[in-house]
């Protein structure tokens, strides 16, 4: 850990490649694992950024290529979604949706007509356990239906398909069936997510660096429960059985070894999570309402994407004060031990060179 009062050199300016937008925090779904119904205190009601201020945002990230990542909630629910990801791919960006595709089936073919480059479908279990894992009878089905007519779309060639999948309760046991089914929708990728969840200690600890630090308190609450019932050993059992396969198309985020996922999913055992968290200096995040967040899961506001220009902003106190108090505590506040996401999980601090050096093409200075 990097001592509170050390001299911490970050770069003059920051120009971000990675941009989450959050559309809607809205959802007909109700998933029993879902770190905003469970975890965070985000609502799914509140304010939304017009077609006319997504597209100001999208103009003011021009200068350089950029990934989108689209998200919510459910973005299916805005019907400008086609126009926006259109208004992405004009402007010479990568664009990826986000989707439980539990909503306006059809858009998803209208997104692969207008350039979209991946189509990224959360499903969690075989027909059985994807309905009740979502809270919807028949969910599976109509995802199955939508990747057929997407397999079969004049466009499939320009777009990839990918399936995210949440380990929780109802589906760990039988994971390798769950792989099974999904292998038959024949995505371009798979990947497996071990589930997020926060612990009281965790939430009192972070709730601690962020007074003292931030001047604030996290929007979290705490989750542990969702761990319940999750049999670390038959959990490695099933993932083993997966990989046994050998299928390029799969991957685990995070890979863990068995003493790890037992750790991971005891929320007795505290947990220090390796690696440096790159979010903060290569990606901006914005809510809704045009808010700039640290990321979806903390939730902590750094400014507006609106308001005196975005990338200012991304280089301006607020995020200069929150990477400086990500630096002071290793690259991971306390909450951040049970998150897996690698995509924002993706640097490894190399001390003796004073730079953060990539694992998943999110490389930055940070020193």
């Amino acid at each position: 850990m990097i001592k509170k009062g050390s001299s911490l050199k970050l770069p003059a300016r920051l120009n971000p490649q990675y941009i989450t937008l959050d559309i809607t925090y809205r959802c007909p779904l109700a998933c029993v694992f879902c770190f905003m119904g469970k975890s965070s205190t985000a609502t799914k009601e509140g304010t939304e950024m017009t077609r006319a201020e997504l597209g100001q945002l999208v103009d003011s990230l021009s200068g350089k290529p950029r990934k989108f990542y689209i998200s919510g909630g459910e973005p299916l629910l805005r019907p400008d979604l086609p126009w926006l990801v259109k208004r992405i791919k004009d402007g010479g960006h990568y664009c990826r949706v986000i989707t439980s595709l539990s909503y306006a089936p059809q858009t998803a073919i209208e997104l692969l007509g207008v350039g979209l480059d991946e189509l990224t479908v959360s499903i969690h279990g075989t027909p059985e356990i994807h309905d009740a894992c979502v809270g919807r009878p028949g969910a599976f089905a109509t995802i199955a239906a939508i990747c057929a007519d997407v397999n079969a779309s004049r466009f499939r060639s320009l777009s990839r398909l990918v399936f995210w999948c949440t380990v929780n309760k109802a589906n760990h046991s039988a994971l390798y069936s769950v792989y099974k089914t999904l292998a038959d929708l024949k995505p371009d990728a798979i990947a497996f997510h071990h589930l997020d969840y926060i612990t009281a200690g965790d939430l009192a600890a972070t709730t601690g660096i962020f007074r003292e630090e931030l001047g604030c308190a996290p929007n979290l609450k705490v989750s542990k429960e969702m761990a319940g019932g999750i049999s670390a050993q038959r959990l490695y059992s099933q993932i083993s059985k997966i990989k046994a396969e050998k299928d390029a198309r799969v991957r685990f985020d995070m890979e863990l070894s068995r003493n790890e996922m037992e750790k991971w999913y005891d929320p007795e055992t505290a947990l220090k999570k390796k690696g440096f968290c790159m979010s903060p200096w290569n990606g901006i995040w914005v809510d809704p309402a045009g808010n700039m967040i640290s990321c979806q899961p903390l939730g902590h506001r750094l400014g507006n994407a609106l308001s005196g220009g975005c990338l200012e902003a991304f280089n301006g106190s607020d995020y200069a004060r929150f990477r400086k108090t990500l630096l002071r505590h290793s690259g991971f506040l306390p909450t951040c031990s049970r998150c897996g996401r690698t995509a924002y999980m993706s640097g490894r601090r190399d001390t003796s060179k004073r730079r953060t050096v990539s694992k998943n093409n999110n490389s930055g200075q940070i020193a």
